[in-house]
């Protein structure tokens, strides 16, 4: 009877992995959502500080889109089971753009489609809204300062696409359509 010894292998380290933190993912979207925002504007416009930029209506909603866009590129890529994912804001109604526009909501809100709900994504999201509540207060806006949470992020199934339930009725609506950002 033959015996099949194997002989050790050394394996040899030349890179070590690079590990990210939450609160560093969080910053850098914060500062590419930032950066997106201020790319919106003319140039006269780009040389106003930023604390002068916070207070503008337009530059809050292409900030909120950015944010947006990257928080849905670091979800898609942290589970499997997201398939699709939009952005809504309620503030950005019929009256968006009129004289009685004024309420600005700071949330970002997110219709999650999934595969399959699970509590890791659900975790996942949790501590990423406390990376980035933290991130935002430190803006120079009385809309960001004393922000607990940031993100409403909402997981709908095709199951509630198909039956136009909850919040997947958006996906349907007339009045506040989504839009998909990944």
């Amino acid at each position: 009877m033959a015996t099949n010894i194997m002989e050790p292998v050394t394996i040899e380290r030349t890179s070590r992995p690079t590990v990210t933190s939450l609160q560093e993912v969080a910053e850098t979207i914060l500062a590419d959502a930032l950066q997106f925002a201020h790319d919106k504007f003319t140039q006269p416009m780009r040389a106003a500080g930023l604390e002068e930029l916070m207070q503008r209506h337009d530059f809050i909603d292409y900030f909120k889109l950015g944010l947006a866009e990257r928080i849905a590129n670091t979800l898609a890529a942290h589970d499997e089971h997201v398939q699709a994912i939009y952005y809504f804001d309620p503030s950005l109604g019929s009256d968006a753009g009129t004289e009685t526009y004024t309420a600005l909501d700071p949330s970002i809100n997110l219709l999650i489609r999934v595969k399959l709900k699970s509590a890791a994504l659900s975790s996942f999201i949790a501590a990423l809204d406390d990376a980035l509540a933290r991130e935002v207060r430190k803006l120079p806006s009385p809309y960001y300062g004393s922000l607990v949470t940031i993100l409403n992020a909402i997981l709908i199934t095709e199951e509630d696409v198909e039956q136009g339930r909850g919040y997947a009725a958006l996906l349907s609506s007339l009045y506040l359509k989504p839009r998909q950002v990944w």
